[in-house]
This record gives C-alpha cells, sequence and structure tokens, in this order.
C-alpha cells in the first residue's frame, strides 16, 4: 500500500464502538471509509480496524486491542449511550488520550445526545449521554466537530453508493487523507466513472464480438489499446498524487515518480506537476551534522560547516566544489562583504582566514588562536577589518584581520564575559552593534568601536539561543527555547524596543536567518519545522509557509543573496541512528522561496509590470518594470540587469518587443528603440516621442502596425513605415487598456470602459477602423484578456474568477466556446501559450491556474500554483518560444520553465534513480523500468 501521511501505521483508524447496538452500522460505516475513493485496480483506499472484522480468538483479547490502537493513526468513536457505559469503549478512549491526545479523535455521533457548552469549553453534562464523561470531561480545549450518523443504524444495509453514506464517511476520511471534503468526493465520482467507463468498454467489445471472427479480433486489439491507456492514465494520475504527497519527505523519490508519471502517460495533471516541481527541495547528504551555513554575497558558492570540516558548493547545481584541508569538526563560519574571505571556527578554539576568490583552489592565509575552548559564533564587521568571535560558552572577542596572513586577538581590552554562548552571536549591517546570548536569557547589546573595542550598552530579557540582525533596518531577532522569538528596535542599542513576538513552532528555536531584502524571517525549530515569517511590517509580522521534511531539528538557516534559495541544515538523513541522530548523519536541503511563501517558479526579477509581448523572440530577454528595465533571463544563468529605459510613470507601463525583436515600444512616453543591442537601446532616429503618453502598446503579427492606449481610455493605432511611425486612426469608442490583436492582425480586440464587454474592431485599413462585434460578459466586470499567437482564440477573465475561451476566427460572428470558474477572486491576468494549447490565468488572490485548452469547449485545470501573495493585474506572458511562462506583480516578476522535456532532464539529473524495492511499491504490476535510467 503507498504510505500515507500518517507515516507506517499499520492502520488508518481504529473504530471504538457498542456491541450491542452499532454492530452492523460499525460494518457498513467501515467498508464506506475502506472503499471511499478506492481506485477500480485495488481492493480498498484505507485500512480500518474494528475489532470483530480484525481480530482472531485470542486469550488476550486487551493486549491484541492495544497493539491495534498503537498501529492506528486515527480514533473514531461512534457516539452513543450504549458506547458511553461500554468498559471496553472506555478502556480504548482512556488509552488513547493518554498516549496520543485528543487531536486525532473523530466523533460518529449513533444514538443519544451531544451538547457542547461554550463557556466552560467541555460537553455538557449529563445532558451529553452519548459520550463517557469521566474520559471525555476536559480532554478537547475547543469544540470537536462530530457527525450525525444515527440514520445508519436503522439504514444499515444501504449500498456503498448511498449518497447520504458517502458524504458521512468523507467527513472522517478528509483528515485522515488531509484533503477537503469536496475534493475528496470529487476524486470518489470521478474513480467512479472512469470504473464505469472501463466496464462500458469491455461489455462493448463483449458483444462486438458476436459479429464475427475477424471483426471480434480487431474490436478485441482496439478495446486492449484503450484499456491500456486508460490504466496508464489513471496510473499516472496516481502517481503524480503520490509524489506531491512525498516532495518534503521524500524528494528525489518523488521526482522519480513525476517522469515515471509524464512517461507513462503525458496527462494534463503530470504536465502540471512538473511545471511546478520547482517547489520540491534539493537534498544533500552531508555525512555529518552540520554545524554553520553561508552564503557567498553573490549567492554562487554555500560553504557548510561540519564535525568532518568545510565543504564548498555551487549553488545552481547543489555540487560539491571543494573540501577546505586542514579543518576537521568545525563549529561557525562567514563570508566577509565581497566574498573573498571565509573565517572558519572549530572547536579547538582555532580561527582560520581562507582565500576563497577562486572557488576552486581555496589557500589558507592564517589562522588565531583564542583562549577558548571551541569557536560558537563568527561575523564580519563591515565598518573595519575586524572579526567578532564567540568563543566556547563563555565569552566573546575580536580579531584584527587587516592582515590577513596574521590575524591577531585584540589584547588591548579583556572580553566581554558571556555564559551560555552557543550560536547567540550578530553583527548588525552597519558593523557599528554586536549582540551575543547571556545568561539566563538575556542578550548583551554591545558597541563595537573601529579599534576593535567592545563595550556593553544594554541587557535584554530575551531568549537567546539564536541570534540575527535585519540587513533592512535595524532589527534584532532573537530566539530560544521558550518556543517564541522576538523582534527588537535596535535603532538606539542602548534602548532597545520590542516589536513584537513570534511563536507557532514547538521545541524551542535552533536556527534563524534573515533574507537579504530583509523582509522575510526564517525560524528553525526542534519539532523538525522551518517557518517563514513576512515581516515587511515588523510590527505585524505574518506567517508564510512551513516547511518539513527534516526529520531532526534544523540546527541552521541561510538565505541566498537573490532571496529565492534558503538552506537549512540538520542532522538527519538515510543513515540515523534509530533513536536519533548519529555522528554520519546530516542533509543540507535547498528550498525554491519567493518571500515568505515556497515558490515552483525558477526565478524572479525585482521589477514587475509586463506587457503580454514583453520578452524578445528567444525568450532570454524580458522587459518591464518601473523604470523599464531590460533583463537577462536565459535558462540555466542567473539574471541580471541589461539597460535601462526612461520612464515617468511611477505606477509602471508596457514595454514590448516586436515580432522581430528589433525594436522596442515604451509608454512614458510612447518612443520606440532600436533594440539590436540590449545593452544599449538607442532611440529611433529624430529621437522625439510618438505620443506624451502611454500606458499599454501591443505589435501586430508582421509588426506593421502598433496599438497604444493612453490611460485615459483613448486607442491610437500607427503604421509603422520605413523605421517611422505615422499615426492613423483614434478608435471613436476608448479602452480601459487590455488590447490584443486577433486573426492575422487585421482585427483587434479591446476591453471596454464599463468593463463588461470586449470590443472588435476590423483595422484592415488603420485610418478607418470599424467595429466589427461585442463579446458580452454578463454581470461580471471584464478584467483581463489575451489571445492565441494566431489571432483565432480569444481568452478572457471576469471579476467572478471565471475565464472563457471564445472563437474569433470570424470578428463578425464570435462564438463563445467553454469557460471554467476555478479562481476565488477577479481574474488579474490570462496568456495563451505560442502552441495553443496552454493556457495561465493569475487572480487577485495570489494564485496562478495552468489550463489544458486542447479541447476550448472543456477548458481543465491542470495546475494551481503559488504566486507569494497578490500579485495585482501588472502582467502575464508566455516567451515566444513557450519555454517560460513570467507572471508580474508591483515589486517583481516570477518566471517557470515551460519545456516539459528540459524539466525531465532536470528532475533526473536531482535525484538518484528509483530502487527496485520504491519501485514494487508504487508500481507493483509492472516490471522494474526506470525513467532516469542513465543515472
Amino acid at each position: 500500500m503507498a504510505q500515507r501521511q500518517n507515516g507506517d501505521f499499520l492502520y488508518d483508524a481504529f473504530i471504538s464502538y457498542s456491541h450491542s447496538l452499532d454492530d452492523k452500522a460499525a460494518g457498513t460505516f467501515q467498508r464506506g471509509i475502506e472503499h471511499f475513493g478506492r481506485p477500480w485496480y485495488r481492493s480498498r483506499e484505507l485500512r480500518v480496524f474494528r475489532d470483530t472484522e480484525n481480530l482472531s480468538a485470542s486469550p488476550g483479547l486487551w493486549l491484541d486491542i492495544q497493539r491495534a490502537l498503537e498501529g492506528s493513526a486515527w480514533l473514531i468513536l461512534m457516539a452513543s449511550p450504549a458506547a458511553a457505559t461500554s468498559p471496553w469503549v472506555r478502556k480504548e478512549i482512556e488509552w488513547w488520550l493518554e498516549n496520543r491526545g485528543s487531536d486525532r479523535i473523530l466523533i460518529a455521533w449513533t444514538d443519544g445526545t451531544i451538547a457542547w457548552d461554550e463557556t466552560a469549553k467541555t460537553f455538557k453534562w449529563p445532558d451529553s449521554d452519548a459520550l463517557p464523561e469521566a474520559e471525555l470531561c476536559r480532554a478537547f480545549p475547543a469544540e470537536p466537530r462530530w457527525v450525525n450518523l444515527r440514520w445508519l443504524r436503522e439504514h444499515h444495509d444501504v449500498p456503498l453508493s448511498d449518497p447520504r453514506l458517502l458524504s458521512g464517511v468523507a467527513e472522517f476520511v478528509a483528515p485522515i487523507r488531509g484533503k477537503s471534503k469536496d475534493e475528496l468526493i470529487g476524486d470518489h465520482l470521478r474513480r467512479r466513472r472512469m470504473t464505469r467507463r472501463v466496464v462500458g468498454a469491455v461489455i462493448t467489445g463483449l458483444v462486438t464480438l458476436l459479429c464475427g471472427a475477424i471483426l471480434m479480433g480487431v474490436l478485441a486489439v482496439q478495446q486492449r489499446d484503450t484499456a491500456s491507456r486508460r490504466q496508464l492514465t489513471a496510473t499516472s494520475r496516481q502517481l503524480v498524487a503520490e509524489a506531491t504527497s512525498i516532495q518534503n519527505t521524500q524528494p528525489e523519490l518523488a521526482r522519480q515518480l513525476l517522469v515515471q508519471a509524464y512517461r507513462m502517460s503525458p496527462t494534463a495533471q503530470a504536465a502540471g506537476a512538473l511545471i511546478g516541481s520547482t517547489a520540491i527541495p534539493r537534498v544533500i547528504q552531508t555525512g555529518s551534522p552540520a554545524r554553520g551555513i553561508s552564503f557567498d554575497p553573490r549567492g554562487r558558492i554555500l560553504a557548510l560547516a561540519t564535525n568532518k570540516g568545510v565543504v564548498l558548493y555551487d549553488t545552481p547545481t547543489a555540487k560539491v566544489l571543494v573540501r577546505l584541508e586542514q579543518t576537521e569538526y568545525t563549529t561557525a563560519l562567514a563570508f566577509n562583504r565581497d566574498g573573498k574571505l571565509l573565517a572558519v571556527g572549530d572547536k579547538d578554539g582555532l580561527v582560520q582566514l581562507w582565500n576563497v576568490a577562486s572557488p576552486a583552489d581555496p589557500h589558507l592565509l592564517g589562522t588565531a588562536t583564542t583562549t577558548g575552548d571551541s569557536i560558537m559564533g563568527l561575523a564580519f564587521s563591515n565598518q573595519a577589518p575586524l572579526l567578532v568571535v564567540g568563543i566556547d560558552a563563555a565569552q566573546t572577542g575580536v580579531i584584527d584581520i587587516r592582515d590577513a596572513r596574521r590575524p591577531r586577538l585584540i589584547e588591548s581590552m579583556p572580553p566581554i564575559a558571556l555564559a551560555g554562548l552557543s550560536e547567540g552571536l550578530a553583527v548588525s549591517t552597519d558593523g557599528k552593534t554586536v549582540a551575543a546570548s547571556g545568561e539566563e536569557g538575556t542578550v548583551r547589546m554591545m558597541s563595537l568601536s573601529a579599534s576593535g573595542r567592545l563595550t556593553v550598552l544594554e541587557t535584554l530579557k530575551s531568549p537567546s539561543s539564536v541570534l540575527a540582525f535585519s540587513p533592512k533596518g535595524n532589527f534584532l531577532a532573537a530566539a530560544g527555547s521558550d518556543y517564541t522569538g522576538r523582534l527588537w528596535d535596535t535603532t538606539d542599542p542602548s534602548r532597545p524596543k520590542q516589536l513584537t513576538v513570534l511563536n507557532g513552532q514547538s521545541l524551542g528555536f535552533d536556527a534563524l536567518a534573515f533574507s537579504a531584502d530583509g523582509d522575510t524571517l526564517a525560524t528553525g525549530a526542534g519539532d523538525n519545522t522551518i517557518q517563514l515569517w513576512d515581516i515587511s511590517d515588523p510590527v505585524r509580522p505574518r506567517q508564510g509557509s512551513l516547511l518539513t521534511g527534516h526529520t531532526y531539528s534544523v540546527t541552521s538557516l541561510a538565505f541566498a543573496p537573490d532571496r529565492g534559495t534558503l538552506a537549512s541544515a540538520g542532522a538527519d538523513g538515510a543513515t540515523r541512528a534509530e533513536k536519533g541522530a548519529d555522528s554520519t548523519n546530516g542533509t543540507l536541503r535547498l528550498w525554491n522561496v519567493d518571500g515568505a511563501q515556497s515558490s515552483s517558479a525558477r526565478t524572479s526579477v525585482p521589477s514587475g509590470h509586463i506587457s503580454p509581448q514583453a520578452f524578445d523572440p528567444k525568450g532570454q530577454i524580458l522587459t518591464g518594470g518601473s523604470p523599464s528595465t531590460l533583463w537577462w533571463v536565459a535558462r540555466g544563468s542567473q539574471p541580471r540587469r541589461l539597460a535601462t529605459l526612461p520612464t515617468f510613470n511611477q505606477g509602471g507601463q508596457w514595454v514590448s518587443y516586436s515580432p522581430d525583436g528589433r525594436t522596442l515600444a515604451a509608454g512614458s512616453p510612447l518612443t520606440l528603440w532600436d533594440a539590436d543591442d540590449p545593452l544599449r537601446p538607442t532611440k529611433r532616429p529624430g529621437g522625439r516621442p510618438m505620443t506624451d503618453g502611454s500606458q499599454v502598446v501591443i505589435f501586430n503579427s508582421a509588426g506593421s502596425l502598433a496599438a497604444a492606449g493612453d490611460g485615459n481610455g483613448g486607442i491610437q493605432l500607427w503604421e509603422l513605415q520605413k523605421r517611422s511611425p505615422v499615426a492613423r486612426a483614434k478608435l471613436p469608442s476608448s479602452g480601459h487598456g487590455d488590447l490584443a490583436f486577433l486573426a492575422d492582425g487585421s482585427a483587434l480586440a479591446v476591453a471596454t470602459p464599463d468593463d463588461d464587454a470586449v470590443q472588435i474592431w476590423d483595422v484592415t485599413e488603420p485610418s478607418k477602423p470599424t467595429l466589427t462585434g461585442t463579446i458580452k460578459q454578463g454581470p461580471a466586470r471584464l478584467s483581463a484578456l489575451a489571445a492565441s499567437r494566431d489571432g483565432s482564440t480569444l481568452l478572457t477573465g471576469n471579476s467572478y474568477g471565471q475565464v472563457t475561451l471564445w472563437d474569433v476566427r470570424g470578428p463578425r460572428n464570435v462564438v463563445r466556446r467553454g469557460s471554467a470558474e476555478r479562481h476565488a477572486g477577479s481574474v488579474a491576468g490570462v496568456a495563451i501559450h505560442p502552441e495553443g494549447r496552454i493556457a495561465a490565468s493569475t487572480d487577485d488572490e495570489g494564485f496562478m491556474r495552468i489550463w489544458d485548452i486542447t479541447d476550448p469547449a472543456q477548458p481543465r485545470e491542470t495546475a494551481a500554483l503559488t504566486l507569494s501573495g497578490p500579485l495585482g493585474a501588472t502582467g502575464l506572458a508566455f516567451s515566444p518560444d513557450g519555454s517560460t511562462l513570467a507572471a508580474a506583480g508591483t515589486d517583481r516578476t516570477l518566471l517557470w520553465d515551460m519545456d516539459l522535456t528540459g524539466i525531465q532532464q532536470r528532475l533526473c539529473s536531482e535525484s538518484q534513480r528509483i530502487t527496485r524495492s520504491q519501485w514494487a511499491q508504487y508500481l507493483p504490476d509492472r516490471a522494474y523500468d526506470p525513467p532516469c535510467a542513465g543515472k
């Protein structure tokens, strides 16, 4: 059976019930749970323990029941007065509360009365006669949900397809499977329909066999192929679901399952999962617990300190660059500002300075011996060539590194005495303030002079096992073993002010890290989780994604400078000892993040607001933002700024590429630019703007005509002759900003000012445009539109979250093809892939959905991707070659890979080949044939 979120439990649920009252109802209930959502090729989907069903005759009945309780993930209580007085039921509840607690108890109400007292925060006793008062009096901290199944006792012989049974059972399967009830019922009904189709196909084939031997043979082959394709499709979808459920706990296996799913059947679901696969973390087995992580300022190199020394990794590929010699049992490390110097501390109190300007050939410059036994923290000061050192558990000091070949511990002042110092050491961005852990949950705030003298300014009462200064402003994060973290305003380090308290994780904090822009804080805890926080408003921080997957405490965290990668380390891994960590295990995880959210985007650039024609023809350059900027975004390379165009529109503008990529049209003022040299775009001869300003501008497919909107609703047509634009007609009807050329560029779709319709204009003669049709959206407000590359299909989005496809091959006879309403908020942007089989849409709630529009009458959602918060209607575009999808917000643009072949190659390169035992678990009916055979 496939591994579930309930881990390795033998049973998904244990049913506790009264034999005298609910024996028959319990049997029907058990079968309903086990068969709910069951694929046709499985005997059951969930395993449920019921004593009369699963126990054989045994002299030790309670021991058998106790073993079953221990092997169950959930307890389902069939509540009734008979059950409340049953000694067996009460004993089972008592065991569960003592060993598991109440958060995994589900209640099925079959008889009697249940009532909740909100004031007393418990059930109303003795009115609640269906529950045992002694056991459940204070078991639940808040009102639990119970499901009314009283009807089932009198109708226990209902079929498993009965709607009442399906609805009731779904209430219990949903928390067990970790899915919503609506999603489960939808999956269940889809699988039933699939089973019916397969059975119908087989019956049809059998009837057809009677028509003759030759026809029988032909149809048999056809039916076999159809059944095989359907089975492959079903298995492909199942593998996608399995990969999604284990992508954090077993990321390498998840990658292999996704590649195999697409290989078996390139379904829309498999394609969508591949597009979003960048969210799967990369895991590196370090072979030893990590003591520290640090990125160089460019983010290209990641340094890891372990019990076996320091290792340098290439961040983009996660490959080992070099292992530093003469380093052993390292405890701390740090890069200086330019990334050319790496400081390493070890357990013997030795500090080494390494020249890593050439990462492939590092060399040791000098060493300094401290007065302590172990180096527990290192931080460079940016105001002077100084290195602040946390020395074992008693003191902190400063090393003069003006001559890196002869570093020396400054002797002109005694080290500041501290107690309990571990990783609790941080230096502010300006290098003038030092924070260090003190005794009994305190933080010592110290000033650091350019000469290296430390002076205690203030002592804070705050948990302080880990400390970090924000690179943005004067904020200090401090956290410790009391399960809370605190943000302090240290503008005046002698009088810090507490801003807020962070909590939510358990077992204490072991690691902290700020993103390069200071807007995100990551906290690693002893419960093996990483919590991302949006602290753009430090007084009101917001929880972002919770990253899970480590199986031991998260000991170290670090953000890459581009804020798109978070590195975490813990003493877990494949070689983990039976009862915890050992000296040979450890993992380094690289998470793809965007702000405080886990991200599936390949990369991002710090500028938003893009046009539908934002890419050059090769998809390697992206334009957008305010000021308008050209970015190099080719796959396999880090984004870099190429050039900036002047603009006077603070809200951003569209910058569009002509189809041949040689011309740029920028909006405020509306000007044409030569783009042959993207590093130095130049204005066209004359340099005079076409108009004072324009928010939107697009080219037709031939590049001979441009349409520009001025932001006030006016639409001007420009004919581009001999490199000089000629103003043609201004449409008598105005638009609100969304434009799209249709057909071969001879028609133009314009969103009207009232935002409830689309006007179609014939622009065959640009000087005499003619209104040929209007598309009505109904009561919803039109919010977005885009056209396919060939101009035959128009995609619109509205304020009700609906996307609609229109056949516009005859602009005078527009035909509505199909629609889907999946967005919770208003549709903010839409785009169609150049090949016309895929579309994308975003909403103002911060989500993007990918659609399969192969059949325009029935658009099917294939993936839902998070955009890390609301982006607004500022742009969505596919690159002309179809390999990249860009979604823009007000401050950044996210990019996704759409090259499915390239994605599969990447997934194979980032994972080990699936093993025979894993293959047998997920594909037991197929011969071992790994998808990444070359690995």
